[in-house]
């Protein structure tokens, strides 16, 4: 999660470097305890010790947090609702076409066909190796079909991130309290909902954060951190948020079921 709105192109930027080195299949590295390992929570059934949050003077504490706690149960709630928040070509053709229109996003992604080719190389030499599982080899096979893909279709890398993030905050969105949402670096956030879901899982026992301060701390970008006025529950802005132009008509429509929202009489408007 990124708490600073800047310019469209750090947007990009922010957006390729997270599909393409925070993806999915990165997780949270789990550790042999040590003597002097000091334990600070759970997540999805493995223990968290202190000294797996990183320091340094650009690393945040907080995204430390989210990258250990939230990172995971998100990844498995993703797989869980795989069928609802996996993008279908349809989408990833439309989008992509759409945001070919940006000289900008072109660019970028001209950039980033060097990255994936390396990729390959990468994953291929891994594919080699022996000793790998059965569910390694598969998840290899997955990422060269997917960098492939991105290789023959201009800004695919673009529109699948994009469409990723927006089909998990549009499901939260709907499931979880609607409520406000936030203009982030790499798109709009279902601000209240996932506050709400977050505290759902943790109820639910996929993760427990033991030390008070960082407990309060993980939580504080909900509870005590100020968004300003990219933190709104305006219709028209909720509207741009869950129908957006680069996705098609048919992807638009709210899920059946979903009443219309009544959550904005609980909040100020911005």
């Amino acid at each position: 999660m990124y708490n600073v709105f800047s310019s469209r192109n750090s947007t990009l930027i922010v957006c390729f470097a997270s599909l393409l080195f925070f993806s999915p299949h990165v997780r949270a590295a789990q550790r042999l305890k040590k003597p002097d390992q000091e334990k600070i929570g759970t997540v999805m059934g493995q223990t968290v010790y202190r000294d797996q949050i990183r320091t340094g003077k650009k690393i945040n504490r907080r995204d430390e947090l989210f990258r250990l706690f939230a990172q995971p149960v998100k990844e498995n709630y993703i797989r869980d609702h795989r069928k609802e928040l996996e993008p279908s070509e349809k989408e990833i053709a439309f989008a992509a076409a759409y945001f070919s229109k940006d000289e900008k996003i072109r660019q970028l992604d001209r950039q980033e066909k060097t990255m994936i080719r390396q990729q390959l190389l990468t994953i291929e030499k891994q594919l080699n190796t022996k000793h790998l599982t059965t569910s390694e080899t598969q998840e290899l096979k997955s990422q060269q079909t997917e960098l492939q893909a991105s290789l023959a279709m201009p800004c695919r890398t673009f529109a699948r991130f994009m469409l990723d993030h927006w089909k998990f905050q549009r499901h939260l969105y709907f499931n979880y309290g609607r409520g406000r949402i936030l203009f982030q670096q790499a798109g709009i956030e279902a601000f209240d909902a996932m506050y709400q879901w977050l505290q759902d899982r943790e109820k639910q026992g996929e993760f427990s954060i033991d030390d008070p301060k960082l407990h309060t701390l993980f939580y504080n970008y909900w509870t005590t951190q100020k968004h300003g006025n990219f933190l709104t529950i305006k219709p028209e802005r909720i509207q741009e948020f869950l129908k957006p132009k680069w996705v098609p008509e048919s992807s638009r429509k709210e899920p059946p079921g979903k009443k219309e929202d009544s959550s904005a009489d609980f909040y100020s408007a911005d």
